[in-house]
């Protein structure tokens, strides 16, 4: 198969501004979600952005493709707030209070931007891209079914329900975590901040409660509050 020919620098730069261009009106777009919550309009983003609704589509190829535009980049927020579940440290109380803190302090957060990206989860959207919800949720699922399989390989147990664990975790935690938003105060009120204290001491107990259980029918038995070693 031969290269594609590389782009002419016209083309090239006007490749760069549609990106820049694309990215500014994502932006855009956030903060009117932010503001507005996830029914905000089209015309609501243009204004925001300064230009015409018809603008819109010299970037974009229909709404459709803005939405997934807007979707994407929730969705790389989600992830990048998630660095806790990705580099793990400490005991396995320590870990899990960690990732659920970072998750529910998001959504305590963003919970307008969570619900637009729940709103818009699209039929394709678990086509193994990390672009949508569906791609979060499937990313953080698989990543802790590794997580649960390589602690366990450490006490020479190979266990076929790691993915099972790390699936009821990921729907108990996304599911209350949820709920607790829909039912919450004001983004950044000091009565929101302490509820989010007392959802993650309960989630945190209940995650390690169903971890605990599915370790014991291996015949492992684990102290939460001893640190557990680094994984290459």
């Amino acid at each position: 198969m031969t290269s594609p020919e590389p782009l002419s620098g016209q083309a090239a730069r006007w490749a760069g501004q549609r990106e820049r261009r694309q990215a500014e009106f994502v932006d855009s777009a956030l903060r009117v979600i932010a503001q507005q919550g996830p029914n905000a309009s089209l015309e609501d983003f243009a204004a925001e952005a300064g230009v015409a609704r018809t603008r819109v589509y010299r970037h974009f190829t229909d709404r459709a493709d803005l939405e997934r535009a807007i979707s994407a980049r929730v969705a790389g927020m989600i992830v990048a707030e998630l660095e806790p579940l990705w580099r793990p440290e400490g005991s396995a109380r320590q870990m899990i209070r960690g990732a659920i803190a970072a998750h529910v302090g998001w959504l305590a957060e963003n919970r307008n931007l969570y619900a637009y990206l729940r709103r818009h989860a699209r039929p394709d959207d678990d086509d193994g891209a990390l672009d949508g919800y569906a791609g979060v949720r499937r990313a953080v699922a698989d990543h802790l079914t590794r997580l649960f399989g390589a602690y366990l390989s450490l006490v020479g147990v190979e266990n076929q329900t790691t993915e099972t664990i790390a699936y009821a975790v990921v729907g108990m935690v996304e599911s209350v975590s949820e709920r607790w938003t829909e039912q919450g105060g004001p983004e950044g009120s000091a009565d929101g901040a302490e509820a989010a204290d007392v959802i993650v001491e309960h989630l945190s107990a209940w995650t390690w409660a169903m971890i605990s259980t599915a370790l014991a029918s291996v015949g492992v038995e684990l102290d939460p509050d001893l640190p557990l070693p680094p994984l290459l």
